[in-house]
Protein backbone atom coordinates (compact mmCIF):
# COMPACT_ATOMS: atom_id res chain seq x y z
CA UNK A 1 0.00 0.00 0.00
CA UNK A 2 1.00 3.65 -0.92
CA UNK A 3 2.32 5.76 2.17
CA UNK A 4 1.82 9.41 2.54
CA UNK A 5 2.81 12.02 4.86
CA UNK A 6 -0.12 14.40 6.49
CA UNK A 7 1.36 18.26 5.75
CA UNK A 8 0.05 18.99 9.16
CA UNK A 9 1.22 16.93 11.91
CA UNK A 10 3.86 15.38 9.42
CA UNK A 11 2.80 11.83 10.22
CA UNK A 12 3.50 9.22 7.85
CA UNK A 13 0.49 6.33 7.12
CA UNK A 14 -0.59 4.14 4.59
CA UNK A 15 -3.38 4.49 2.48
CA UNK A 16 -5.50 2.26 -0.64
CA UNK A 17 -3.82 2.41 -3.78
CA UNK A 18 -6.13 4.60 -5.95
CA UNK A 19 -7.44 6.97 -3.19
CA UNK A 20 -8.47 10.18 -3.99
CA UNK A 21 -8.08 11.34 -0.59
CA UNK A 22 -7.85 10.49 3.41
CA UNK A 23 -8.08 11.47 6.96
CA UNK A 24 -5.49 11.77 9.03
CA UNK A 25 -5.15 8.65 11.99
CA UNK A 26 -2.99 11.02 14.15
CA UNK A 27 -4.79 14.97 13.39
CA UNK A 28 -7.71 14.32 11.98
CA UNK A 29 -7.28 16.72 9.06
CA UNK A 30 -9.25 15.79 5.60
CA UNK A 31 -7.36 15.75 2.76
CA UNK A 32 -7.87 15.52 -1.16
CA UNK A 33 -5.20 14.88 -3.96
CA UNK A 34 -4.92 17.47 -6.72
CA UNK A 35 -2.53 16.83 -9.87
CA UNK A 36 -1.53 20.43 -11.72
CA UNK A 37 -2.80 21.51 -14.97
CA UNK A 38 0.20 22.61 -16.08
CA UNK A 39 3.18 20.55 -14.61
CA UNK A 40 1.85 17.28 -13.40
CA UNK A 41 2.95 17.68 -9.87
CA UNK A 42 0.87 15.99 -7.40
CA UNK A 43 -0.35 17.46 -3.90
CA UNK A 44 -2.42 17.44 -0.83
CA UNK A 45 -5.25 20.00 -0.62
CA UNK A 46 -7.81 20.58 1.88
CA UNK A 47 -11.27 18.88 0.34
CA UNK A 48 -13.32 22.68 0.27
CA UNK A 49 -10.33 24.20 -1.74
CA UNK A 50 -12.02 25.92 -4.75
CA UNK A 51 -8.28 27.29 -6.67
CA UNK A 52 -4.91 26.68 -6.16
CA UNK A 53 -2.07 27.88 -7.25
CA UNK A 54 0.72 25.05 -7.78
CA UNK A 55 4.10 25.49 -5.84
CA UNK A 56 5.87 24.33 -8.00
CA UNK A 57 5.15 26.21 -11.16
CA UNK A 58 3.09 28.76 -10.06
CA UNK A 59 0.15 27.83 -12.76
CA UNK A 60 -3.49 28.32 -11.57
CA UNK A 61 -5.45 25.80 -11.09
CA UNK A 62 -9.21 25.03 -10.03
CA UNK A 63 -10.71 22.81 -7.51
CA UNK A 64 -9.42 19.07 -6.86
CA UNK A 65 -11.25 16.02 -8.45
CA UNK A 66 -13.65 15.47 -5.76
CA UNK A 67 -15.69 12.67 -7.38
CA UNK A 68 -14.40 10.26 -4.59
CA UNK A 69 -14.40 12.66 -1.49
CA UNK A 70 -11.79 12.07 1.27
CA UNK A 71 -13.66 9.86 4.23
CA UNK A 72 -15.24 12.35 6.59
CA UNK A 73 -15.35 14.98 4.25
CA UNK A 74 -17.19 18.02 5.29
CA UNK A 75 -19.61 19.92 3.25
CA UNK A 76 -17.76 22.34 0.68
CA UNK A 77 -17.86 26.42 1.59
CA UNK A 78 -18.56 28.59 -0.93
CA UNK A 79 -16.11 29.94 -3.29
CA UNK A 80 -14.88 33.57 -2.18
CA UNK A 81 -14.89 36.07 -5.11
CA UNK A 82 -11.20 37.12 -6.43
CA UNK A 83 -11.01 39.88 -4.51
CA UNK A 84 -11.49 38.15 -1.74
CA UNK A 85 -8.75 36.11 -1.74
CA UNK A 86 -6.04 39.05 -2.86
CA UNK A 87 -7.23 40.97 -0.10
CA UNK A 88 -6.90 37.64 2.41
CA UNK A 89 -3.34 36.97 0.89
CA UNK A 90 -2.56 40.55 1.35
CA UNK A 91 -3.62 40.35 5.14
CA UNK A 92 -1.84 37.58 6.01
CA UNK A 93 0.71 39.01 3.89
CA UNK A 94 1.29 42.29 5.76
CA UNK A 95 1.28 40.43 9.45
CA UNK A 96 4.18 38.25 8.34
CA UNK A 97 6.66 41.02 6.75
CA UNK A 98 6.38 43.16 9.46
CA UNK A 99 7.28 41.04 11.88
CA UNK A 100 9.96 39.33 9.20
CA UNK A 101 11.50 42.98 8.07
CA UNK A 102 12.55 43.04 11.76
CA UNK A 103 13.93 39.18 11.79
CA UNK A 104 16.27 40.03 8.58
CA UNK A 105 17.59 43.01 9.88
CA UNK A 106 18.26 41.24 13.34
CA UNK A 107 19.72 38.32 11.89
CA UNK A 108 22.20 40.74 9.78
CA UNK A 109 23.33 42.48 12.87
CA UNK A 110 23.71 38.51 14.40
CA UNK A 111 25.94 37.75 11.39
CA UNK A 112 27.87 40.36 9.85
CA UNK A 113 30.25 41.06 12.58
CA UNK A 114 31.84 44.38 13.88
CA UNK A 115 35.19 44.22 13.52
CA UNK A 116 35.87 43.01 17.09
CA UNK A 117 38.28 39.75 17.76
CA UNK A 118 36.81 36.66 19.12
CA UNK A 119 34.66 34.01 18.35
CA UNK A 120 30.90 33.14 19.48
CA UNK A 121 29.44 31.04 21.94
CA UNK A 122 27.81 27.28 20.22
CA UNK A 123 24.35 28.99 20.91
CA UNK A 124 24.73 32.42 19.51
CA UNK A 125 26.02 30.59 16.11
CA UNK A 126 22.75 28.08 16.39
CA UNK A 127 20.12 31.33 17.00
CA UNK A 128 22.24 33.31 14.23
CA UNK A 129 21.72 30.46 11.81
CA UNK A 130 17.92 30.28 13.24
CA UNK A 131 17.83 33.73 11.99
CA UNK A 132 19.04 33.41 8.52
CA UNK A 133 16.67 30.32 7.97
CA UNK A 134 13.90 33.30 8.82
CA UNK A 135 14.65 35.09 6.05
CA UNK A 136 12.75 32.48 3.84
CA UNK A 137 9.74 33.45 5.25
CA UNK A 138 9.43 36.76 2.94
CA UNK A 139 8.32 34.71 0.28
CA UNK A 140 4.85 33.58 0.81
CA UNK A 141 4.88 30.42 -1.23
CA UNK A 142 4.05 26.47 0.12
CA UNK A 143 7.46 25.14 -0.90
CA UNK A 144 8.84 27.97 1.01
CA UNK A 145 7.45 27.60 4.52
CA UNK A 146 7.70 23.85 4.38
CA UNK A 147 11.17 24.47 3.59
CA UNK A 148 11.62 26.77 6.66
CA UNK A 149 9.90 24.28 9.02
CA UNK A 150 12.10 21.75 8.35
CA UNK A 151 15.08 24.06 8.79
CA UNK A 152 13.47 24.89 12.23
CA UNK A 153 13.22 21.35 13.35
CA UNK A 154 17.09 21.26 12.99
CA UNK A 155 17.15 24.86 14.35
CA UNK A 156 15.47 23.83 17.67
CA UNK A 157 17.64 20.76 18.02
CA UNK A 158 21.53 22.68 17.45
CA UNK A 159 20.65 25.42 19.93
CA UNK A 160 18.94 22.63 22.77
CA UNK A 161 22.13 20.50 22.14
CA UNK A 162 24.15 24.19 22.77
CA UNK A 163 22.85 24.75 26.00
CA UNK A 164 19.30 27.07 25.12
CA UNK A 165 16.35 24.98 26.16
CA UNK A 166 14.51 28.28 26.60
CA UNK A 167 14.84 29.39 23.38
CA UNK A 168 14.62 26.15 21.34
CA UNK A 169 11.35 25.66 23.18
CA UNK A 170 10.61 28.94 21.65
CA UNK A 171 11.89 27.64 18.08
CA UNK A 172 9.60 24.85 18.20
CA UNK A 173 6.29 27.12 18.82
CA UNK A 174 7.18 29.07 16.08
CA UNK A 175 7.62 26.29 13.41
CA UNK A 176 4.13 25.42 14.51
CA UNK A 177 2.89 28.31 13.63
CA UNK A 178 4.93 28.79 10.61
CA UNK A 179 3.05 25.25 9.61
CA UNK A 180 -0.32 26.31 10.66
CA UNK A 181 0.45 29.53 8.31
CA UNK A 182 1.41 26.81 4.96
CA UNK A 183 -1.87 25.45 5.36
CA UNK A 184 -3.41 28.88 5.32
CA UNK A 185 -1.89 29.50 2.47
CA UNK A 186 -3.15 26.54 0.84
CA UNK A 187 -6.65 27.11 2.11
CA UNK A 188 -8.35 29.33 -0.69
CA UNK A 189 -11.11 31.06 1.06
CA UNK A 190 -10.82 29.48 5.00
CA UNK A 191 -10.80 31.23 7.79
CA UNK A 192 -7.07 32.59 8.20
CA UNK A 193 -7.41 34.54 11.11
CA UNK A 194 -5.79 32.58 14.02
CA UNK A 195 -3.06 31.12 11.52
CA UNK A 196 -2.01 34.86 10.93
CA UNK A 197 -2.58 35.70 15.21
CA UNK A 198 -0.56 32.32 15.93
CA UNK A 199 2.74 33.18 13.26
CA UNK A 200 2.52 37.15 14.61
CA UNK A 201 2.58 35.94 18.04
CA UNK A 202 5.51 33.39 17.69
CA UNK A 203 7.67 35.79 15.68
CA UNK A 204 7.10 38.40 18.10
CA UNK A 205 8.27 35.79 21.36
CA UNK A 206 10.92 37.48 23.73
CA UNK A 207 12.45 34.33 23.29
CA UNK A 208 12.86 34.42 19.58
CA UNK A 209 16.42 36.28 20.06
CA UNK A 210 15.85 37.99 16.36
Amino acid sequence: MPEVTCPRCETRQTIEAGAAGYTCVRCGARWVFATCENCGQRFHMPPDATSWTCPNCGHQNGAPDRATPAPGDATPTRAGSTAAQRRRRLRLGTIALVAIAAIVSASFLLTRGDGASGTQSPSADAVATMCLHLRDLQTPRVDAFTRVAAELTADADAIDAAGNPQTAAAVRRLRRAVIGYRDALQTQGGDDSAAAAAMAQALSDPDIPC
